[in-house]
């Protein structure tokens, strides 16, 4: 039948095309008998005189029709015209799984009320004796109200209807289990296999199974194992993790069987993702015993190093280094440290540089128990230093029975560079950088570029710069051609390693910064794809989507980027604007209470933390606790009066306090310490919205002023 868009078909009102598969062309239209918006689903022409393929569409209706339940389409009618047969089916507003999860893994809270859903809806159509055979993300609807409904029952198979042939599969590939795949008798078991496949790709926004063309996909379902879930995020729960591997195996027999289990499993724990179940680690920056205070630069950059080659470990999740930084150089308590960041072992240890010999000490400490699972002492040449940090890299993975793929081993083993001169100098460059201040941000510069010119092929070192010259930009004299310098080194990183992901995220960072926002986002999603535990992607999307005004884009990657770090109220601080934004102030409220609680925690073990302390006087101001603010406030400028972040958050305090002065003024020094080329956020930022049409703050922030 040709394009029926306009047309009257029996007493339904044809209004436009939604979709069309194999199986069906679907169309919106309106039973003009029962005044209500339905969808017709109707046999393309190419098979409409197939005997075979309408006795399929035949199955469907039947099929469909005896089910009733909330998670499942609604089947009103089947009605014949001429040689045409139509379903007349529930009409859904809304949109496809797929499309909710194409570019990025979902909120752990949010999978589980999804895949509950589904789960209830199966169990419905197997009590009736019904197969789906054709359980993938395009078949599932999520509604405006999140209500899951699961469609297409076209190629369900009544208990006692035999329909294919043998070794003829029906479906989208990527999502058969292998028994379909093989021709083998098929139950209610192929559609555990399907849901799987689901649950794995809203868990990581991948499919667990790929291929570039037919065959290998069909070799990949029948021979690989899924990459581990941890390598792609480290707030899923150990018993959501088991449950996905049991409904993904192969052997039907070994398989989970029962959707009632499956829900159980769903909804145990499902108030709060146990984190602290997988492996995970936080490197502490080791301490400088050498004689040489200066050798200060040195011990930092093992321990960057190390947190570096530990990422590589996909079952291991790995504290990045921003979040041990507040720690360094500070009296703590290990274990403390550990039960903030909420991992399961802490590395810490020491380094002593004489001449060209070296001693790393080092020790692997289980926070549970406060003891220490491995330790080590290495007393060698610094020619070894590579050696070294892989070989304490190996022994962790083996203290905490971690198994390392050959691909592993071989990252792993690879060096960044091979002369010691070069790394010096790229070791210094990131200790100056990061530091505050304008002539830090030059030194470091120009190390760099002393190591670039020793080994022209060492990778970190060009991504390093391009980060250091987008500093120069952001922070200091807003000169278009540090960004122009950016993106040369970024391209020149990929050039020498493809997979560097800091050089693919300099090269978007230098897209946000020209304001060139659909192409900063097309680099930060690609980054979550393949490294979705990456979380400045996720928290730049984020920021990105507040600035263009989209809210919901925004919560969406912010509650992401919080997954990541759980132990941090960064996300919580943005994730709270984005709620205030939206409108939604309950939520917001809710947010505030814990990202205040989770900086609270941080400030026990370092009150000396400015920035933390400085992102919490907005969440004393709405309390009211102005006496508070102030104090903290007073209490940031002394710590560090140069800290152009902390400044800043001091005039979000104080403009939530409604104390116009003071926030401009600290917005004033804010921009002088270098602030000033973040305006975009700052037009964005809601704690500002009391001064937007104050003189003194348009012309602070560059805005035309009448």
């Amino acid at each position: 039948m040709n394009n029926l868009v306009g047309k009257m078909i029996l007493h339904y009102k044809i209004i436009e095309q939604v979709g069309q598969g194999g199986m069906g062309v679907v169309y919106r239209a309106e039973d003009t008998k029962l005044k209500r918006i339905v969808a017709l689903k109707f046999l393309p022409n190419f098979v409409s005189l197939n005997q075979q393929l309408r006795k399929r569409f035949e199955i469907e209706a039947q099929a469909s029709a005896s089910l009733n339940h909330p998670n499942i389409t609604i089947i009103h009618a089947i009605e014949e015209i001429n040689e045409d047969m139509f379903l007349v089916l529930e009409y859904i507003e809304g949109e496809e799984l797929k499309d909710r999860i194409k570019s990025s893994p979902l909120p752990y809270q949010e999978i589980i009320k999804i895949a509950v859903q589904i789960a209830e809806g199966l169990q419905s159509a197997h009590k009736n004796g019904i197969v789906h055979r054709d359980i993938k993300s395009g078949n599932i609807m999520i509604t405006r109200n999140d209500k899951v409904k699961i469609m297409d029952f076209g190629l369900a198979k009544a208990a006692d209807t035999e329909l294919t042939k043998v070794n003829q599969t029906i479906g989208t590939l990527a999502y058969i289990s292998p028994e379909q795949l093989q021709g083998a008798e098929i139950d209610h078991r192929t559609d555990i296999w399907s849901f799987g496949v689901v649950l794995y790709e809203m868990i990581t926004s991948n499919l667990p199974f790929k291929g570039d063309y037919e065959a290998a996909l069909i070799y990949s379902i029948l021979n690989d194992e899924p990459k581990a879930i941890q390598n792609f995020r480290s707030d899923i729960p150990e018993h959501i993790i088991s449950l996905v591997s049991s409904m993904l195996q192969k052997d039907v027999n070994k398989r989970i069987s029962s959707i009632p289990e499956i829900i159980k499993i769903l909804s145990a724990k499902n108030h709060k993702p146990d984190v602290e179940q997988n492996k995970s680690i936080a490197v502490l920056y080791f301490e400088n015993i050498s004689p040489e205070k200066e050798n200060e630069y040195f011990c930092a950059g093992i321990t960057e190093d190390l947190i570096t080659d530990l990422s590589k470990i996909k079952e291991l999740k790995v504290i990045p280094r921003s979040d041990v930084l507040p720690f360094r150089n500070k009296e703590i308590n290990s274990k403390k440290v550990g039960e903030v960041l909420k991992v399961s072992h802490i590395l810490e240890g020491s380094v002593r540089k004489a001449g060209q010999r070296i001693r790393i000490s080092a020790q692997l400490v289980d926070i549970k128990s406060g003891f220490p699972v491995w330790a080590d002492r290495y007393d060698r040449m610094m020619e070894d230093i590579f050696d070294i940090q892989m070989e304490v890299s190996q022994k962790i993975s083996e203290a905490l029975k971690l198994s390392l793929s050959e691909n592993e081993k071989k990252l792993l083993g690879k060096k960044p560079t091979e002369d010691m001169r070069a790394y010096d100098f790229y070791v210094r460059g990131r200790e100056f950088l990061s530091k505050n201040g304008k002539k830090n941000t030059e030194n470091a510069i120009q190390m760099f570029e002393y190591a670039l010119s020793i080994d022209p092929n060492f990778a970190l070192a060009y991504a390093a710069l391009a980060e250091a010259y987008t500093y120069k930009y952001v922070w200091y004299d807003g000169n278009l051609k540090w960004l122009g310098k950016s993106i040369e080194a970024g391209e020149k990183a990929l050039g020498i390693d493809p997979n560097l992901i800091e050089a693919k995220f300099a090269i978007g960072m230098f897209y946000y910064h020209q304001k060139r926002f659909t192409e900063a986002i097309e680099i930060f999603k690609k980054i979550v794809e393949e490294r979705n535990d990456f979380y400045p992607a996720s928290r730049w999307l984020g920021i990105t989507y507040h600035i263009l005004a989209d809210y919901e884009s925004a919560i969406k990657y912010f509650e992401i980027a919080r997954s990541l770090k759980p132990y941090s109220e960064e996300p919580l601080m943005h994730l709270e604007m984005s709620y205030r934004k939206k409108g939604d102030l309950e939520e917001a409220k809710k947010i505030e209470k814990e990202y205040l609680r989770v900086a609270e925690k941080k400030l026990e073990i370092n009150p000396e933390d400015a920035v933390t302390l400085s992102r919490i006087l907005g969440v004393y101001a709405d309390e009211f606790n102005f006496e508070k603010a102030l104090k903290a406030a007073q209490k940031v400028m002394e710590i560090d009066p140069e800290d152009g972040l902390a400044i800043y958050n001091c005039a979000c305090g104080f403009a939530r306090m409604d104390r116009k002065e003071e926030a401009l003024n600290c917005l004033k020094i804010a921009f002088n310490l270098g602030y000033k080329n973040v305006r975009e956020w700052v037009k964005s930022d809601p704690d500002f919205d009391s001064l937007q049409n104050e003189p003194e703050f348009k012309k602070i922030i560059g805005l035309n002023i009448d």
